[in-house]
């Protein structure tokens, strides 16, 4: 893992923040009208890149590799 927790934790949050302000744009106006889809996607597009990033980090972090050496 090459995130550190600190960094885990960032990502998570920004990944809330997308999510609220996606729920937020997509549900702001009446029943029956339009949104903003493009944005809302866009906005998906990034939770789901965050998502990945965290998902794809499966290489041992460099402090835990040194403790396994010793």
């Amino acid at each position: 893992m090459q995130h550190t927790i600190q960094e885990l934790m960032e990502k998570v949050s920004a990944m809330h923040a997308l999510t609220v302000q996606a729920h937020r744009e997509k549900y702001r106006l009446a029943p029956g009208e339009d949104y903003d889809v493009d944005g809302v996607t866009n906005l998906v597009e990034q939770i789901q890149a965050l998502a990945g990033d965290i998902y794809n980090d499966r290489t041992v972090h460099p402090k835990l590799a040194e403790k396994k050496k010793k």
